[in-house]
């Protein structure tokens, strides 16, 4: 009796010990494994730089593009930017659990983008921009929380926005542009006191622009929405955001007068309205905007006073 008692506190002891050793033991080679998934998914690099640098015989923290934290070092930052490179992304990646910057725009990595992405807990900066990456944004990249900026402009990225990416309350930068996004705009439902900048230019977003959109983003200073195929009025809930400072809806199927709340938007300096459906007499209240500097209201229905 008192043996079994014996062997059943070790093996308590044993379960909750030897994992906590274990995660200690593997971390960073986690992480080296992880990014010679990656090398093994280059198909092509052209500067042989992985090649050349990314060796099992090195410390995973001297390898070129890889930074890591001076506490933990754990890997913490990938930077591979405009290199050539020629690959896919492996779902190991996501099991970089330290890494807060991930770069690797400017390559010609191609495929869709791994849900394991919604892994990278502590992940702030994520940059794939110019690339030639498919298939649909994951709606799980709406699960890291500490993302502050998110660029994966010219791709050929389809699908629509999943509405999961404005529940991200750290968000202070989405660049989304360039890409065949389809379908509307999301609602945002929370209030992104950060977010600064959007650009959802050059796709194809149709409906209407959310009507409450601009009540939950009271810091917003850019927004570029032209090049889309977008309808209805200029909702007046955007001429709330008194920090915009370039406003871009140029080349859409928007219709209707232009508001004269027009004239509380203070700091706008640039404003593009250019081949719309827009009609009735432009506001004389736009004579407040006294930083305007660009103004094209092209080809529309205006009539003049």
């Amino acid at each position: 009796m008192g043996n079994t008692f014996l062997n059943l506190a070790l093996l308590i002891v044993f379960h909750f010990t030897m994992p906590t050793f274990s995660m200690k033991l593997t971390n960073i080679l986690t992480d080296r494994s992880a990014l010679l998934a990656l090398k093994d998914h280059v198909s092509h690099d052209p500067g042989n730089v992985l090649v050349t640098n990314w060796s099992a015989s090195t410390p995973v923290c001297n390898w070129f593009g890889v930074g890591c934290g001076s506490k933990h070092r754990r890997v913490t930052a990938l930077n591979l930017t405009g290199l050539g490179l020629v690959g896919t992304l492996p779902p190991h990646l996501g099991n970089l659990s330290f890494l807060y910057l991930l770069d690797i725009a400017d390559n010609n990595f191609h495929g869709r983008l791994p849900t394991e992405l919604s892994n990278l807990r502590r992940l702030k900066y994520l940059n794939f921009g110019n690339n030639n990456f498919s298939g649909e944004i994951p709606f799980s990249l709406g699960y890291l929380p500490k993302l502050e900026e998110l660029y994966l402009y010219e791709n050929q990225i389809s699908g629509s926005i999943p509405s999961s990416i404005f529940n991200i309350s750290s968000l202070q930068v989405i660049s989304l542009s360039d890409n065949m996004l389809s379908g509307s705009i999301p609602s945002v439902p929370l209030d992104l006191l950060s977010l600064e900048s959007i650009d959802f230019n050059s796709n194809n977003l149709s409906g209407h622009i959310p009507e409450d959109m601009f009540d939950h983003l009271p810091n917003l200073k850019e927004l570029s929405l032209y090049g889309n195929m977008l309808s209805g009025s200029i909702p007046v809930s955007v001429f709330k955001c008194k920090k915009l400072q370039s406003l871009h809806l140029a080349l859409n199927q928007l219709e209707g007068n232009l508001p004269v709340e027009i004239g509380n938007l203070s700091m706008l300096q640039s404003f593009f309205i250019g081949g719309n459906h827009f009609q009735g007499e432009i506001s004389e209240h736009i004579k407040n905007l006294i930083f305007l500097w660009e103004f094209d209201c092209s080809y529309n229905n205006f009539t003049c006073v």
